[in-house]
């Protein structure tokens, strides 16, 4: 023990000496290429009511053991505001004003796993048995003699040296299985650019480095090729990159540096942020760099055969489906692998002459293709008939180019394409054509009938209301004026009502060719012709990676503007919103429409897609109830299947499918463009 007047001594120097650093306790650490990192050393986080303790310790306990570093805070709030997951232990005293230690350990062990001390002076032994109940994993006295800090030191480190070891093995194992849950989408990588974005992607998501750049080195020359995030302004001069994973500081942050080698280094990877990297990150560093420098000498090589290729392909380029090499007399010498479309083995007409598998009927077509090779001169035959191995004819078209060495025709080089499949369409449509015609004829006359003998009387009705309007709406008194008024909107709602039945006889019937779409710019159209709409109500409309779909135009569009109009007119949220995503798997496309109106109610559900059907808490809403059962027969047309997710008032899901194979269906050539009904 030191004397107690010594102490007091001590204790006003060390005062007067806090008093003059008070400023300075909580300042950062600056980074410098010779400091220690942050991650160095031991983040230790101490909460005291009393200024002067907090001050000493951090001063006695950073001397006893600079692996150290304390943060002092002096309440509650201050200390949870401190606390994350770098923290590696907690220092409390037992007695502050409002709290004590082992209610804020309680806290903290609801939510986090970091060591807990208790340091106080006014403890006893009841008091250190109910803290170990508590939570608290130890428990030390605080002494007169400052040598005692030196204790306090060693167990404070102890506890975050086991703490962060776990955490860090952990950590490690997380990102390690992180890794290599993703390794696979280095075989996908089709190309420099994919490699750099998937490397980049996989840092961020694993190791969550969140500014960073990807450079390859090809001779010496670094080239930028992808970067994410800020990146340090100043330059980074690398040194012999062969040392391997290194880190510098640069514009007062820390620059992880990692060479991508195989045989030699074809790349680097560099990454930036305030604080120092863990050198225990560096083995997964090192295994990743080793596979995205392999995924580059991969993508290279692909790249070089591809340019082989494609000079191989412009040899050939006139060339498709069955390749045929035979002499100027048509004896057989090379027959390509797809051959087996005809149902031969290649290697059974080596040495054939093509003539004996040309059906009869079609010899004396062929007859051209000799006398041309023979003569030297390029020729096709569009179409003739080949006897197939199994017994069956196939159509084909032949086209030819004769080999002529020192001006003698050495060998010729044949095309032929499997047209069988075009003259079955032309049989098939040949046979069809009468019934194309009638189906064709029963539509127009329904059509007729929907627009001349419906909407004909419905016009007489519109005109004369109209003339009672113009001419005699002063004489009518107010009950007349109020009939006059539903006699108008009856009409107006008849023919709403007819456009829609002549919009739904039409699906399935017109616009049945299937192309491929972009739902993104189909998106756009609708977002266009709902203008008016949008812009009253200050709609949001938003798609999300929509892709390109194989399907029918006229009609998706159709079920896009009536979902769309839908969200936006059954919507009293301010503003209105609808998102519209979509998702794909191995048989469907699956989009969702959701908005954020007014949603359904559960024992309505049942009528939402019948015809002409309107729900009890949308008749003030204009529309006619159609809508939804157009959509609903369009996606069922195309083979899928539509759904609604909703509650009411909290918006609505419109769900629907589109098959990725959609079903074969005839098309037919029309110009319609599709209106949005109103549901």
């Amino acid at each position: 023990m030191i004397p107690l007047l010594a102490l007091k001594s001590f204790s006003y120097h060390m005062l007067l000496l806090y008093n003059s650093q008070i400023p300075r306790i909580k300042a950062h650490i600056a980074l410098t290429n010779t400091g220690n990192s942050p991650s160095d050393k031991y983040t230790v986080l101490h909460i005291d009511d009393e200024e002067e303790q907090l001050f000493f310790a951090k001063t006695f306990l950073e001397e006893s053991d600079p692996s150290l570093e304390i943060i002092s805070v002096n309440s509650m709030d201050e200390l949870l505001t401190s606390l994350d997951d770098d923290v590696d232990c907690i220092v409390a005293d037992y007695v502050m004003p409002g709290v004590n230690g082992m209610e804020i350990c309680r806290q903290i062990k609801k939510h986090h796993d970091t060591p807990f001390i208790m340091y106080t002076g006014r403890g006893s032994e009841v008091v250190a048995e109910a803290a170990f109940k508590s939570g608290v994993d130890d428990y030390v006295r605080k002494e007169v003699d400052p040598s005692h800090y030196q204790l306090l030191a060693r167990r404070i480190k102890s506890h975050a040296e086991s703490y962060r070891s776990k955490r860090d093995e952990h950590q490690y194992q997380t990102r390690l299985e992180g890794v290599r849950s993703k390794l696979y989408l280095f075989a996908d990588a089709e190309d420099l650019d994919s490699v750099a974005s998937t490397s980049l992607m996989i840092l961020k998501d694993v190791m969550g480095y969140k500014n960073g750049s990807f450079m390859l080195i090809e001779n010496g020359k670094i080239t930028p090729v992808q970067s994410m995030g800020d990146i340090p302004r100043g330059s980074i001069n690398f040194p012999d990159l062969s040392e391997g994973i290194f880190q510098r500081t640069l514009d007062n942050q820390w620059v992880l540096v990692v060479p991508l080698r195989m045989d030699e280094i074809n790349g680097v990877l560099t990454f930036n942020q305030s604080q120092a990297f863990n050198h225990r990150d560096y083995p997964i560093l090192e295994a990743l760099s080793l596979l995205i420098a392999q995924a580059i000498n991969r993508v290279k090589q692909v790249e070089t055969i591809s340019a082989s290729e494609k000079q191989f392909r412009n040899i050939v380029e006139n060339v498709q489906d069955v390749i045929l090499l035979t002499t100027p007399e048509g004896a057989i010498n090379y027959i390509s692998p797809s051959a087996e479309v005809f149902h031969y083995a290649p290697e059974s007409l080596l040495g054939k002459m093509w003539e004996e598998l040309v059906s009869e009927e079609d010899l004396e077509k062929v007859a051209s293709f000799y006398n041309d090779s023979l003569s030297g001169k390029k020729g096709k035959i569009n179409e003739y008939r080949i006897k197939g191995g199994d017994g069956e004819n196939y159509w084909v078209s032949h086209s030819w180019a004769p080999v002529i060495v020192d001006g003698t025709v050495k060998h010729v080089v044949s095309a032929v394409n499997d047209v069988t499949w075009r003259k079955k369409i032309e049989n098939t449509l040949y046979t069809s054509l009468d019934e194309l015609e009638k189906a064709n004829k029963d539509l127009n006359d329904f059509t007729h009938i929907v627009s001349h003998d419906l909407k004909a009387p419905l016009m007489t009705i519109e005109s004369f209301s109209d003339f009672l309007l113009e001419d005699y709406f002063d004489v009518l008194d107010e009950t007349g004026q109020e009939y006059l008024d539903s006699i108008i909107k009856a009409s107006t709602n008849m023919r709403a009502l007819i456009d829609n039945l002549l919009t739904l006889s039409r699906v399935g019937r017109l616009d049945t060719e299937y192309t491929q779409v972009d739902m993104n710019r189909l998106l756009d159209e609708v977002k266009t012709e709902l203008k008016p709409q949008i812009e009253m109500k200050q709609a949001v409309i938003m798609g999300e990676n929509l892709g390109t779909i194989h399907t029918q135009r006229t009609w998706m569009k159709q079920v896009l503007m009536n979902l769309v109009g839908n969200g936006i007119k059954f919507n009293e949220t301010n503003p209105p919103r609808v998102k519209i995503c979509c998702e794909e798997n191995s048989e469907n496309y699956h989009f969702k429409v959701q908005d954020n109106g007014i949603g359904v109610p559960e024992d309505q559900m049942q009528h939402l897609f019948k015809l002409f059907q309107r729900l009890e808490h949308t008749q003030k809403y204009p529309g006619t109830g159609a809508g939804l059962s157009i959509c609903k027969k369009i996606i069922e047309s195309l083979g899928g299947e539509i759904w609604v997710e909703s509650q009411e008032g909290y918006g609505s899901v419109f769900n629907f499918t589109i098959p990725v194979d959609p079903p074969q269906s005839p098309s037919y050539p029309s110009t319609a463009e599709p209106t949005r009904v109103e549901n």
